[in-house]
């Protein structure tokens, strides 16, 4: 266990990296499908949050709208 002042952190408890992306839905394909105005799939992409997937989207590809497929 370390100490930080009055702060103790047990190491055994500390989550690792790959924990935290499978709560976060992992390395796969990601939860946000981004699709191009005209009907294509543009990608997939891990994105922040079901409301942020379009503007994620955007961000990405400079165009289209996102739809949210992952069952939390």
């Amino acid at each position: 266990m370390k100490k930080l002042n009055k702060l103790q952190i047990n190491s055994e408890k500390i989550m690792k990296n790959e924990e935290l992306f499978a709560l976060r839905g992992g390395y796969g394909t990601g939860c946000c499908t981004c699709h191009s105005w005209y009907g294509g799939v543009l990608g997939t992409m891990t994105g922040s949050s079901p409301s942020a997937c379009n503007s994620d989207c955007f961000s990405a590809f400079g165009t289209g709208y996102g739809t949210w497929d992952c069952v939390v």
